[in-house]
């Protein structure tokens, strides 16, 4: 009998080590990088920071997670990489330099594979960077910086079908995460809530039914909910507001036309400097089926005479040939909430039928994204 209860104890005690070891990942990795090692939980609430000393070009985690969860090693020059961990993973990593070797860890070359894609898609944008550079004496330097912007957003547009394709794949995984979010530059996102938004619902929905205590759930609704009435496709919010002779305009009188809601004030020097632009677009397009309705937030207390200011800059600017309102109460203007922006110059395109396919493009890009709707 007492044998039997010790065979048991024994049992119960190798049982509980196994359990005990499939709620921890384990992360041991080999490095040139002298100093710390830092291990930081990637979490909207609760970014968990560790640290440990790097020995002889080496360092360990062992971190408790019950289920898969993302974290960043970082060092102390700067140098990062993301890992995808899962319960009782035991993962081995080799950085020297720049170059990153991982293994044990499924969901870490994921984010490999995507930062790969990432990467191919950054070197052709430097290098048709580097080739237009060279054109940038030409006289028709303007219509081959279209030509290679348009050449760019191809390319852009197959990284983009990628990421989607790959969100459709992992629908498991919060590696989805990391595809939904990538960006090719500062502030420029490839998936946006505004050109996305069915992504963006399906990594939530897919989230909400694979890790329903992740806190990435409540960041995302809270985006979408924000975000979605003004993505693109959906109707433009109307309003009316009183025009330079207090006459009421109305957002729903263009429709059938393709129409740019220019945000801007006298006051606002870089509005000002877009301004010529704006008015090349107009000469150019005009004739075809193209508007512009500009909004003006002068009406700020620094202002001693706002409207005598706005209708000046009108002039000064040659802005007459198309259509200007204000409230003239400068931010307070109720327009501002209603299209969901903190600056200007800004500006959002309406199709034919009313409803948003761009927000605050500016330049080539904007006027790329005009003939495309008017072709």
């Amino acid at each position: 009998m007492t044998r039997n209860i010790f065979i048991l104890c024994i049992l119960l005690t190798l049982i509980s080590c196994v359990n005990n070891n499939q709620n921890y990942v384990t992360i041991i990795g080999e490095t040139d990088r002298i100093g710390d090692a830092i291990l930081l939980k990637i979490d909207p609430n609760n970014n968990q920071v560790d640290t440990t000393s790097i020995k002889n070009g080496k360092f360990v985690f062992k971190k408790s997670i019950e289920e898969e969860e993302l974290f960043r090693i970082k060092f102390h020059d700067g140098s990062s990489f993301d890992l995808l961990a899962n319960n009782g993973e035991k993962i081995k990593i080799k950085f020297h330099d720049q170059a990153l070797q991982v293994t044990g860890s499924p969901g870490s070359d994921k984010l490999l594979s995507l930062d790969k894609e990432l990467l191919h898609l950054l070197e052709f944008r430097d290098s048709i960077t580097k080739e237009l550079q060279t054109l940038s004496q030409e006289g028709d330097y303007e219509e081959k910086m279209l030509f290679y912007r348009e050449k760019f957003f191809r390319k852009l547009e197959k990284h983009k079908l990628f990421l989607k394709n790959f969100i459709e794949e992992n629908k498991d995984s919060k590696a989805s995460l990391i595809a939904l979010f990538q960006t090719y530059g500062q502030s420029s996102p490839v998936l946006t809530i505004d050109e996305d938004i069915v992504d963006f619902e399906k990594v939530l929905k897919n989230l909400k039914l694979n890790f329903p205590k992740s806190n990435h759930i409540t960041l995302l609704e809270d985006q979408i909910k924000k975000f979605k009435p003004l993505s693109y496709g959906q109707p433009a919010p109307n309003f009316t507001l009183p025009d330079v002779n207090k006459k009421p305009i109305s957002l729903s009188e263009f429709k059938g036309k393709v129409l740019l809601i220019d945000f801007w004030a006298s006051w606002c020097r870089p509005c000002r400097i877009e301004n010529p632009k704006l008015v090349q677009l107009h000469n150019k397009y005009a004739d075809s089926n193209f508007e512009i309705l500009s909004v003006s937030l002068d009406g700020t207390q620094r202002q001693q005479n706002p409207r005598e200011e706005w209708e000046k800059a009108i002039r000064q600017d040659n802005l007459t040939a198309w259509f200007h309102v204000s409230e003239l109460t400068g931010w307070e203007t109720h327009v501002r909430e209603l299209y969901n922006f903190n600056s200007i110059p800004y500006t959002v395109l309406i199709d034919q039928e009313g409803k948003i396919v761009a927000k605050n493009l500016r330049g080539a890009d904007l006027e790329l994204r005009i003939k495309k709707l008017l072709q």
